[in-house]
């Protein structure tokens, strides 16, 4: 084989060099100078290609096969059902549009008996991975596939050094919402819809509540959440507030569908 690697070193030299102004050198005895002379090419460039495509072959055909490659461990089996392939999809709308529910959608996951579908679990690791007690709650949702990740991939496990608070993890962070709100918390559906949609029509809640309305209504019971979408719909048009009306309207409905599209198993 060092005869064929000095010819494929002098080959290499001439392809660098230009086959222009170079002819191939002529091949070592044996089947590639045997091919040379049986099928003759009529420039330098078609010799030089058909000795380089001949040359690779019986190099190729030297080389011994290396050790197999251990095989990969699955991870630790886990009963629970995958999200639905359209929870995926709710996912990335929340982390595009309203990122105020992800806390909620995780740990909606755990209660519901699921775990994450294998495409979400990477990310979500990724994406927590400075905060501990949400990178735990993706540990929680994501089971045995989680630590084997990590295992894999040490980029994936959390760099926060802090301890782990565990009625922090099981529990949805309480958005802060202004004293005269923390009462709809537990008032009836339709009274909910009542102050929110009927503030904004009257000018009672204006531009400057938006933060607080967001946070009522990441907190509000689910089933004050469809009464208060319709209610917000029919906000006048022309009042000043309808495009908050409109996008309290989008949260209430994407909240809702996340938490049916995600009951439990």
């Amino acid at each position: 084989m060092s005869e064929v690697q000095e010819y494929w070193e002098q080959m290499v030299t001439v392809a660098l060099l230009g086959t222009d102004r170079r002819e191939p050198p002529p091949p070592p005895e044996g089947g590639l100078a045997d091919l040379a002379a049986d099928q003759p090419m009529p420039t330098a460039s078609q010799r030089l290609l058909q000795q380089v495509a001949a040359t690779v072959v019986v190099r190729r055909a030297g080389v011994l096969p290396s050790a197999p490659v251990e095989l990969v461990a699955p991870p630790d089996p886990d009963p629970r059902p995958l999200t639905p392939p359209a929870a995926t999809a709710t996912w990335r709308r929340i982390l595009a549009d309203w990122p105020v529910l992800e806390d909620e959608w995780v740990l909606t996951v755990v209660r519901s008996g699921r775990r994450l579908s294998p495409e979400l679990v990477p990310p979500l690791l990724a994406r927590h991975r400075t905060d501990i007690v949400r990178h735990t709650r993706v540990r929680a949702a994501a089971g045995p596939l989680a630590e084997w990740m990590i295992a894999w991939s040490p980029r994936l496990a959390c760099s926060s050094k802090q301890r782990v608070v565990p009625e922090l993890v099981a529990e949805v962070p309480e958005l802060p919402i202004t004293p005269d709100l923390v009462g709809l918390l537990s008032a009836p559906p339709a009274r909910v819809a009542e102050v929110v949609a009927g503030g904004l029509s009257s000018g009672a809640l204006l531009a400057s509540h938006r933060p607080v309305l967001v946070n009522l209504l990441a907190r509000v019971q689910p089933s004050s959440l469809e009464p208060l979408a319709a209610a917000l719909d029919r906000v006048d048009p022309s009042r000043p507030t309808i495009g908050i009306a409109l996008a309290l309207a989008d949260l209430a409905r994407l909240r809702h569908h996340m938490l049916t599209e995600l009951e439990s198993a």
